[in-house]
């Protein structure tokens, strides 16, 4: 009887959500409400309360306990702070860029178990599941394994890769529970975080050390995967604090067509993070992580020997660290400073092919902001990343001349914020000023304007540049490709020196209002162009060692494409304990084939059921993915909690319950990935917080 009344009470909820003009990110803090009719009588500074305001006060207070303490006190979402858009604290509603917060809260409780899942909650992002690991993650279109027109991010550190020119997903595997939130910029950030920043940010921010006190302890299991974490923190001195954390997960191979996959995957991580406040408000951060693990692939690749190919299964071992290291100061409101360092080390190797990775990179970046003129803020930086690879080549599968490279990237930016009217219009100018190793100097300029005209509504636009810098594989990379019709004749891509940058123009518009405290909307356009896409032409065949006959598939800046479309989104507090959240995006590219659905759907029903427990409903609907066998989609996840003591939680979770199995994307630059299914899974855990 009880699970009918959460069914019914998700589908309602999930309703009343269609009902909105699409989503907006708002945080949620648990309030005491026993206590609000005591602190309402005590604002009242001891003067005698009239006695009907009385009487409501003493019904309020004598009201049903169980559900009233459910009520949530609900931040205005143009309150939320961001810090990724312009390198220095502000708010969504002060914001002239798209940006979507996912707060702690959002992710705990959309019951999902890596970053990928996460970001599915934010409009305007594509996330399409390959296999068990591996994921293909965009903003506003280019969606592939190594989608390279993305920066992300983790604590300010990049987690870029200029082999493919992409994210390995699958180890970026961030201890959930101590993310503070994930701030997701879609547009380009390249006037203040350089190129690559090209459609969108995503930057993933940590919990300083001394708001993750004490221990947690999480461990679960179910139909493909068995999890556990802990974490423990503690104070150093007077004015330190640390954390430490360990994270295991293992997963087992996803669905195939008429075969069995080997996306099975396993990692361990560890990490810690320390924090010191000092005196005129200087602080420093020292933090590290390592990691280890494998992921499985199947796959088809060419052989020489008959001409033809081979469907093999092997791991991508992998393994790396990074440390750290951040010192700033904050002097008054107008003026602070910070200078970051950083060494990342990540080695990937795929086993069967014979193909490594070897990778080293050191980066230094400080920033300066101040207001040295009425009405002005100003931000400036330097940095400097230093980059060095050591790749193993196969003879016949993948080559890269040089087998060894180091790089140099040389960077500053400037952004000025002009106050035009106080409190009501800004206009911000600013631009990156490059030099890398690849197309020498790159010039990435923004133009920006914002009109408040009340506190809880805003109106901006922008104008933007933005590149993308050749990856390894575009500057001298060779790719032996499964042969085509007629057998025998085999596609070889091949990356050339002199390669340019791939150029963006991009035109944004957007609106957002705080309609009420508990109803908000957001809304974006955006028209996208592009230059010197790096794109691949087929040549006339020639005979070459050791394929033989082959036919060249070179990659040259032949192409150009126009994407556009736009994000709705809206946050509805329906009742203090019932929350519904909703987002549409619609985005059509044109010039090259797409591989990126014109529509997404999503739907979040959150409602506090008891004291002690949570129901959450998400609806996805995915189109057509183009030029593709993959259809449309719609998938239905569930999540139930319940906390039976204190700093206990249990919770269960369903995903994919819709459908037993299905496609969300299978195409690989590099590698022919085989089509691998989404299977139902459903999986409980345990945690502890003391």
């Amino acid at each position: 009887m009880f699970h009918k009344v959460w069914f019914v009470a998700a589908v309602v909820g999930l309703l009343a959500t269609c009902r909105l003009v699409p989503v907006f990110a708002q945080n949620e803090v648990t309030a005491s409400v026993e206590a609000a009719p005591l602190a309402g009588i005590a604002d009242a500074g001891g003067d005698d309360v009239p006695g009907d305001e009385l009487d409501q006060l003493l019904s309020f207070a004598e009201g049903d306990v169980e559900q009233l303490s459910q009520v949530k006190v609900v931040a205005p979402a143009l309150q939320e702070v961001v810090s990724t858009v312009s390198r220095q604290k502000s708010t969504v509603g002060k914001s002239p860029a798209a940006v979507f917060v996912i707060t702690n809260e959002m992710i705990r409780r959309s019951g999902a178990r890596s970053v990928p899942e996460v970001l599915r909650m934010a409009p305007g992002v594509q996330v399409h599941r390959i296999d068990s690991n591996k994921w293909a993650i965009s903003i506003r279109g280019f969606a592939d394994r190594f989608s390279n027109k993305l920066l992300v991010q983790i604590d300010g550190r990049s987690v870029y890769t200029p082999l493919f020119a992409g994210v390995y997903w699958d180890v970026q595997d961030v201890l959930l529970e101590d993310v503070e939130r994930i701030e997701v910029i879609r547009g380009p950030g390249a006037t203040v975080w350089g190129a690559n920043a090209v459609n969108g940010v995503i930057n993933v921010i940590t919990k300083k050390a001394k708001d993750t006190q004490g221990v947690f302890v999480e461990a679960g299991g179910g139909t493909d995967r068995g999890f556990s974490s802990a974490r423990g923190g503690g104070e150093i001195g007077d004015n330190g604090w640390y954390r430490v954390y360990g994270k295991w997960f293992e997963r087992d191979a996803g669905g195939g067509q008429g075969f069995q996959p080997a996306d099975d995957s396993r990692m361990q991580r560890g990490g810690i993070r320390m924090d010191w406040e000092f005196d005129e408000g200087m602080s420093f951060t020292l933090q590290g992580d390592v990691y280890d693990g494998a992921s499985g692939v199947r796959g088809t690749v060419p052989v020489a020997l008959p001409a033809g190919t081979l469907s093999l299964s092997h791991d991508e071992m992998t393994r790396g660290g990074n440390v750290l290291a951040r010192l700033a100061q904050t002097i008054d409101d107008d003026t602070s400073w910070s200078l970051q360092a950083y060494y990342d080390h990540t080695y990937r190797e795929y086993t069967q092919i014979g193909l490594s990775d070897d990778r080293d990179t050191i980066d230094f970046d400080f920033q300066y902001r101040s207001s040295p003129w009425l009405d002005h803020s100003l931000i400036w930086g330097v940095g400097y990343r230093y980059s060095q690879d050591e790749l193993q080549n196969t003879p016949f599968f993948v080559n890269f001349t040089p087998a060894e490279r180091d790089f140099d990237l040389l960077s500053g930016f400037i952004q000025d914020e002009v106050t035009l009217i106080d409190d009501t219009l800004t206009f911000t100018a600013g631009s990156k000023f490059e030099h890398n190793d690849f197309t020498g100097f790159e010039f990435q300029p923004s133009i920006r304007l914002l009109w408040t005209p009340s506190e809880t509504r805003s109106i901006w636009a922008a104008v933007s540049r933005a590149v993308r810098t050749p990856s390894r594989t575009d500057d001298g990379g060779r790719v032996t490709l499964p042969p085509v019709v007629p057998p025998g004749i085999y596609p070889v891509l091949k990356g050339s020196r002199g390669t340019e940058s791939e150029d963006l123009v991009a035109y944004e518009i957007g609106y957002r209002e705080q309609v009420t405290e508990e109803f908000a909307v957001d809304m974006t356009a955006f028209f996208n162009s592009y230059n010197d896409l790096i794109s691949a032409t087929e040549k006339t065949p020639t005979f070459e060692l050791p394929e033989g006959l082959i036919l060249p598939v070179e990659l040259d800046n032949s192409n150009e494409a126009q994407t556009y479309g736009f994000e709705l989104s809206s946050s509805w507090q329906v009742t203090p304990w019932w929350q519904t959240r909703a987002s549409y995006s619609f985005l059509r590219l044109v010039g090259v084939e797409s591989t990126d659905p014109h529509n997404r759907l999503y739907l979040q029903s959150s409602w506090d059921v008891t004291e002690d427990v949570e129901f959450d409903a998400i609806l996805r609907y995915v189109d057509d993915v183009p030029n593709s066998s993959i259809n449309k989609y719609t998938t239905m996840d569930l999540r139930l909690s319940w906390e039976p003591i204190d700093h206990m939680e249990v919770f269960v979770v369903g995903r994919n319950l819709f459908e037993g199995k299905h496609a969300e994307f299978y195409t690989d630059e590099y590698l022919v990935t085989e089509a691998t299914l989404v299977r139902r899974e459903v999986f409980a855990g345990v945690s502890l917080r003391f």
